[in-house]
């Protein structure tokens, strides 16, 4: 899959652990509208069709529906269970009302009347006709029959709707429900197969989930691989219990750098507002000398399979990331004494005073605009006698699932800045996030005062999701410890902050998930607020070109593009030297 084809895939799971009230659930089935994107409405019936009904018995029986009319059965069932389920929710949560009716609109808006469509296409769009009180168009006599027994009620319960549909495949399509074997393996990785095969289709479909099996991976078993990152998303479910989720990211990630008064101390500081509710996680990581061991609090069988196959891919990513380093050693190596020759000589040139932002002062054409469009006072210049370098560094990097395809490429490039700027006496502080389970692990490379550790930036890998507004957060916490009066921070990101936790609280129909125009929101107050307190934020990109208009927005003027990770390195001591000069 594609990254936007991912980040819809988050956004339909997110839609249907809100409305089964259970963050626990791996879904068959998630729902896409034509354009591709997760669809709100039929999302939350998946949601709540966990909620209502013994979910493991209405999951068997969509996978007994065999054979070539298998996508026929499954849409009929769904149906059925859309009308049963509409009903008992539609006097707590009334916001449903107003969701199925744009559903049902949008459904029949490109209806093509010279067009041969299949026949559960034609059903369903007779269903959304009957949903806007519209009288059926071109059904005939049986189909318009089927679609009434398929008009499941709200006091049936789950044996009753498998018997009823049971019954009306018998007696419609001579067919029988085949029982199959359950399939075996790990299942907290799973490939969406064909999600999008229904764009050009004139209305919204249900696609099955299916999982994937690496038969590569050594294992017992058949356990899923931790590669190919646009293809697979990652599931660390999200639980309720944040002392459990703690045990469980702690098991993969690392233990905190703090201790559980400042951990509580930090978070009362650090998680408000859109992420209140929400945790975080400093960590050095695990140590590769060290046995990882699972603490015994953790005695869920799947959990604790979970974590051994991520500590084991872990391991493994360190293991690929310097090998490919020692095989490209002599561009890295080059790349390491060109970078460190340029910053060497600017710093060489420059003057002994540094050119500081301020309130008052020399008034600087080029930041008027700040005072105009950001309320941003300091737009003057001011002299002040320092020592050069006069200015510290830090790298955020994104850790998400969407960086996988380039884990070994982002180790290699930061290990090449954090050799250059320490080769320099610049200080220079390393650390990745990435979000799972309602925490956001920010992984600590490298420290101010940190000398020949950048072994430890092999230990790169990416997991889950990205929660860039509390990330900016926790940077500014760790850059209190900057030595230096003049701080610059480079996020490496792609500008497109999704996370399965809620931002703040509210319910799902308040469309308070973390992603789209409210992540991006939230990471641009946070940029913002960075730079009012005197921080340089610059935002190194590289994406697709619709993203690129939501870097523009979140970074602004203070965004380098780069088209390969090849670039990363480069394109920050290039901005060093700008800035130096």
């Amino acid at each position: 899959m594609e990254e936007q084809d991912i980040k819809e895939a988050k956004r339909a799971r997110n839609f249907i652990w809100m409305a089964a009230c259970d963050y626990d659930i791996e879904p068959l089935f998630l729902a896409f509208a034509p354009d591709g994107s997760a669809d709100i409405y039929l999302n939350l019936i998946i949601g709540l069709e966990y909620k209502w009904y013994e979910h493991d018995k209405i999951d068997a029986l969509f996978n007994q529906l065999t054979g070539k009319n298998a996508t026929l059965y499954e849409g009929l069932l769904w149906i059925g269970l859309e009308n049963a389920l509409y009903e008992k929710e539609r006097q707590t949560r009334p916001a449903l009302y107003d969701l199925r009716l744009e559903y049902a609109k949008k459904s029949l808006a490109g209806v093509n009347k010279n067009r041969e469509y299949s026949r559960i296409d034609i059903i369903r769009n007779a269903h959304c006709r009957r949903i806007l009180g519209k009288p059926f168009l071109g059904l005939c006599k049986e189909d318009e029959e089927i679609l009434h027994a398929f008009c499941f009620t709200p006091d049936m319960t789950t044996d009753e709707i498998i018997v009823k549909t049971r019954e009306n495949l018998w007696k419609y399509f001579s067919y029988k429900p085949i029982k199959v074997a359950k399939p075996q393996g790990i299942y907290f990785l799973q490939k969406v197969a064909g999600a999008f095969h229904s764009i050009g289709k004139v209305s919204t479909q249900y696609v099955r989930v299916n999982s994937f099996y690496d038969k590569n991976m050594a294992s017992d078993t058949a356990a899923l691989s931790m590669e190919h990152s646009k293809r697979y998303l990652l599931q660390f479910a999200l639980q309720k219990d944040p002392i459990e989720a703690k045990r469980y990211v702690t098991a993969c990630f690392g233990k905190s750098m703090y201790s559980d008064r400042q951990q509580a101390e930090m978070e009362k500081k650090l998680c408000v507002g859109n992420h209140k509710n929400c945790h975080l996680l400093f960590t050095r990581g695990i140590s590769s000398e060290k046995k990882q061991t699972i603490p015994d609090e953790i005695d869920n069988k799947r959990e604790r399979r979970e974590i051994l196959a991520f500590t084991k891919e872990t391991a493994m990513q360190y293991d690929r990331n310097k090998e490919h380093f020692e095989k490209n050693m002599a561009v890295y190596q080059n790349s390491i004494r060109r970078l460190t020759e340029s910053l060497r000589m600017h710093l060489e040139t420059a003057d002994e005073t540094f050119m500081d932002a301020s309130t008052h002062g020399r008034i600087k054409p080029s930041r008027v605009w700040k005072a105009l469009y950001l309320d941003n006072p300091r737009v003057f210049e001011r002299k002040d006698e320092v020592e050069t370098p006069c200015f510290s560094v830090d790298i955020l990097m994104d850790a998400s699932s969407s960086r996988k395809q380039m884990q070994q490429k982002i180790a290699a490039q930061a290990y090449v800045l954090s050799k250059s700027l320490t080769n320099c006496g610049i200080p220079v502080q390393i650390y990745s996030y990435c979000s799972i389970r309602g925490y956001t692990v920010m992984h600590i490379f490298k420290e101010y005062d940190d000398y020949g550790v950048e072994d430890e930036l092999f230990h790169f890998v990416a997991a889950g999701n990205n929660r860039d507004g509390l990330a900016l957060r926790a940077a500014s916490h760790l850059m209190e410890l900057s030595p230096k009066p003049k701080k610059l921070l480079f996020m490496f990101s792609d500008a497109s902050p999704q996370d399965d936790q809620i931002a703040g609280e509210g319910a799902f129909y308040k469309d308070r998930e973390y992603t789209d125009a409210l992540a991006v929101k939230d990471t641009v107050n946070e940029v913002q607020r960075l730079k009012n307190h005197g921080i340089d934020v610059i935002g190194i990109f590289m994406g697709s070109a619709h993203d690129s208009e939501l870097a523009t927005k979140i970074f602004g003027r203070s965004l380098v593009k780069i088209k390969s990770i090849n670039e990363f390195a480069d394109a920050v001591g290039r901005v060093l030297n700008e800035i130096l000069t």
